[in-house]
């Protein structure tokens, strides 16, 4: 990946390495950032990342957003080896991580699209709403039955009174026993508010959509362009405020908006980021809240397709490596461009 890459920098100056594991159609996959293991990665959701100082771990996380979906994959042949697209040439993955080693060709990886977008969590508990309905039928329903059974046992009639109230005590009890299984398995988190909250979030997101839509974007792409535009930021420049943080994750995002002006088309969200420092000996992690501008890409440029590239300078056609923004043979500075491009990040 070509953020990777400026990502790796930062790391390798700190002396860092992170190992993240994922968990991808129904199997564990695991990547580090020294390349030391690098699964595929189809559409995985991050489980847990542990960082690395001078070979010890010293931190890890664990809380990610389970909506946002990520792929890391080399196209392979049948025998599971990589093929230059430019030589022909062929080798095991780890040879490819740095560009083709036969005729030194540089590969620009670019996030599928497709398969990093994100699932908003409202669908989630919604969904655990309508999965609460049949423990609740059960439950009543057997307790009701044992209450009017025990209150048939031990009365001495067997009136319409005794059936309603054993039906009414097992009802209570059925009541509470429901309760309690209700706060165990959801931690009480579906309430009347949280459920009006996420329609409200619904109704955001259900407008964002159509309005990326109306202006040739996908969800899929925000995210993308999003996480993306976030390396660049963080380790791309070496300001005060960057020069510590060796890696980020979007843990949440909101009143997401597309505005246009002076022919323009922007896209603006609040951005909830964990952001992780290496400072001295320590790991660092803390909350961050920061309000995001993108601007729609429409200059003539280099532009990506998902997956891999192989891109070549437009004056002298030499394979380039976009992270330099320089043709290292001609020299020419290059115009790289992707549907979204970070144009502003403030508190």
């Amino acid at each position: 990946m070509i953020s990777d890459k400026v990502q790796e920098q930062r790391l390798r100056q700190k002396d860092t390495v992170i190992v993240t594991d994922y968990y991808d159609n129904g199997a564990s996959r695991t990547r580090s950032s020294d390349h030391s293991k690098t699964d595929d990665v189809q559409a995985g959701v991050i489980l847990a990342k542990k960082y690395f100082l001078g070979g010890e771990m010293v931190h890890q996380e664990t809380e990610f957003n389970p909506g946002m979906l990520y792929s890391f994959v080399f196209p392979v042949l049948d025998n599971g080896q990589i093929r230059c697209p430019n030589c022909g040439g062929t080798g095991e993955n780890a040879l490819f991580e740095e560009g083709c080693p036969y005729c030194g060709a540089y590969y620009n990886m670019e996030y599928q699209s497709e398969l990093l977008g994100s699932r908003d969590h409202s669908d989630y508990v919604v969904e655990e709403r309508k999965v609460l309905l049949l423990p609740l039928l059960v439950i009543m329903a057997v307790f009701i039955a044992l209450g009017i059974g025990f209150s048939l046992l031990t009365g001495r009639t067997a009136t319409v009174f005794d059936y309603g109230k054993g039906a009414l005590i097992g009802g209570i009890i059925g009541g509470l026993v429901f309760l309690c299984y209700a706060v165990y398995k959801y931690r009480a988190a579906l309430t009347r508010q949280e459920i009006t909250k996420k329609r409200e979030q619904d109704v955001i997101l259900t407008r964002f959509r159509r309005d990326l839509t109306a202006n040739g974007l996908t969800m899929g792409e925000f995210a993308n362009c999003l996480n993306l535009g976030l390396r660049d930021y963080y380790f791309g420049s070496d300001s005060e405020q960057t020069r510590d943080v060796v890696d980020f994750d979007v843990l949440e995002y909101r009143d997401q908006q597309v505005s246009s002006g002076e022919g323009e088309i922007y896209v603006t969200a609040d951005v909830r980021l964990r952001l992780v420092s290496a400072e001295g000996e320590q790991i660092r992690s803390e909350i961050r809240h920061k309000r995001i501008r993108m601007k729609k890409g429409h200059s003539a440029g280099l532009h990506m397709r998902p997956g891999m590239n192989i891109t070549t300078c437009p004056y002298c056609g030499a394979s380039v490596d976009l992270t330099s923004r320089r043709c290292t043979y001609c020299g020419t500075a290059f115009l790289f461009e992707r549907p979204l491009n970070m144009e502003r990040v403030y508190e």
